[in-house]
């Protein structure tokens, strides 16, 4: 492999555990990431931008939690440093969650800068940001599994 881009979702075990039943979810993303950039060395992009060889991890920020975005983006800071990029999602979808219902809306505008703002002032310099707009109705597939 020349390019990973893993995702890193939690930092807090209990959220992991009560969204994605993955107990340990931190640790074993890391251990995972560090293998990756181990194996691919410090994020290389060639003069068009395009990524040639390294790793992006991405953070989808959700609602309510951006404490545990923080401390997501704080850990990869701090461990990896500029080796790998960033790239810090706003595009995080709702859906009908009777048993999660603070998932039930989109982040605003004012939690994403809040951890957009801290990226920045904990060091991080590679990364990627998105707008917000990213996660309007046209942007959302269709999940009906037809035509695909």
């Amino acid at each position: 492999m020349d390019i990973y881009l893993p995702d890193c979702k939690y930092y807090d075990d209990v959220l992991a555990q009560t969204y994605s039943k993955a107990p340990m979810y931190h640790s074993i993303a890391m251990e995972a990431i560090g293998e990756m950039v181990r194996q691919t060395g410090r994020a290389v992009f060639n003069e068009e931008g395009i990524i040639t060889s390294g790793v992006i991890v991405r953070h989808l920020i959700l609602p309510g939690h951006t404490k545990d975005s923080m401390m997501v983006i704080e850990r990869l800071f701090e461990r990896f440093g500029d080796d790998i990029y960033i790239s810090i999602m706003s595009q995080y979808t709702p859906y009908k969650c009777d048993t999660c219902p603070e998932l039930n809306r989109r982040i605003t505008a004012r939690e994403y800068e809040k951890v957009i703002d801290f990226a920045l002032k904990v060091g991080v310099s590679n990364g990627f940001i998105q707008d917000m707009t990213v996660a309007d109705e046209s942007f959302i597939p269709d999940f009906n599994l037809e035509g695909v």
